[in-house]
């Protein structure tokens, strides 16, 4: 039997778990909001159903001071066929990403073609939309009930100063799958 004094010779302070508050589930319902770009998640080079090659870019936005993600845009790219030799390049399925992006004023005609430049932050740090907010249910490890607010569609980049709204929005029908 193990007893106290074997318990603290055994152990050090190099590890330990602090018992943290379970965080408040957010409140926010689902609906339209004014939502401003706070932050951006971006995962590059990510095959896509065995077929196709994409970064996916999660722009992060705050709306009424809780933290919401988008759903995820597709930027589907040509892939380096001696990495990706079982992948084919889908260049039709950027419609989401593009309608953002021309929301955005971030995207060039070049050849004929729309050019679709990747997305950091810098580029949308700040800017404000209307969003459409869902929930998302889902079921913790503990097998408790979750719900997460995500951003399903951009609707329109807000005015600032003398632009002009342009309503092209970036809808979840939009996603290749």
């Amino acid at each position: 039997m193990v007893d106290d004094n074997m318990l603290n010779d055994m152990f050090g302070e190099d590890s330990w778990f602090e018992p943290k508050e379970k965080k408040p589930q957010s409140t926010l319902a689902e609906g339209k909001y004014k939502a401003k770009c706070t932050g951006l998640n971006v995962k590059q080079d990510k095959e896509i159903q065995g077929q196709f090659l994409a970064d996916i870019y999660e722009p992060e936005f705050t709306i009424e001071g809780t933290q919401v993600k988008h759903k995820g845009l597709f930027r589907f790219k040509k892939p380096d066929p001696s990495v990706y030799p079982h992948l084919q390049a889908d260049m039709g399925s950027n419609q989401g990403y593009y309608s953002f992006l021309s929301l955005c004023n971030l995207s060039k005609e070049k050849d004929g073609k729309i050019m679709l430049p990747p997305l950091t932050l810098d580029m949308i740090n700040g800017m404000e939309f209307e969003v459409e907010v869902v929930v998302e249910k889902w079921v913790g490890r503990e097998g408790n009930d979750m719900s997460t607010p995500r951003v399903s569609r951009v609707l329109q980049k807000l005015s600032t100063s003398n632009q002009q709204n342009v309503d092209n929005s970036v809808e979840e029908d939009d996603l290749p799958f």
